[in-house]
């Protein structure tokens, strides 16, 4: 019976309900910390000191066999080949498509505003196709390999 008539000893603040409003507070502060902390690496591939790829360390981390492991990897350079293809195509279209539509709109403010707002979307394909084809390339060579290492190369360029 005390209990139920407790509230009527406590203050304003306790009326408010300012304790759940500082303990909701907390809990998403916690939430918001959790969301921005980096998530951990998986470091089961391993390298070499020079950056070369150690497949028996990885095959053993991996829990499979080396011949296994390079199926993997052929198979993953196979999709990255397909993707840096297909996403290289959409950004060309996307680049065809934004180039008519900037040349078929009349001449207005509105124009250069929606080619602008186009415009990011080619970028953003084209970046990718790019990483594609650089993921595509550490796997053929097998090592890693920085995106300068990549453009100056002498070895084909293309996605194979």
């Amino acid at each position: 019976m005390l209990h139920g008539i407790g509230w009527l000893a406590a203050g304003p603040a306790d009326w408010l309900g300012t304790n759940r409003i500082g303990r909701t507070a907390a809990f998403i502060g916690d939430l918001v910390g959790r969301l921005r902390t980096a998530p951990v690496r998986d470091d089961r591939f391993k390298t070499e000191a020079r950056g070369r790829f150690d497949l028996p360390a990885t095959a053993f981390s991996y829990g499979v066999s080396v011949p296994q492991l390079q199926a993997r990897l052929a198979q993953r350079r196979r999709q990255t080949a397909q993707l840096a293809y297909a996403t290289f195509t959409l950004a060309c279209g996307f680049l065809l498509a934004w180039f008519w539509h900037a040349l078929s709109t009349p001449w207005s403010a509105g124009r250069i505003a929606s080619a602008v707002e186009f415009l990011p979307f080619c970028v953003v394909f084209f970046l990718v196709a790019f990483y594609y084809a650089l993921l595509n390339f550490q796997i053929r060579v097998g090592r890693m390999v920085n995106w300068r290492e990549y453009l100056a190369t002498s070895e084909p360029f293309w996605p194979r």
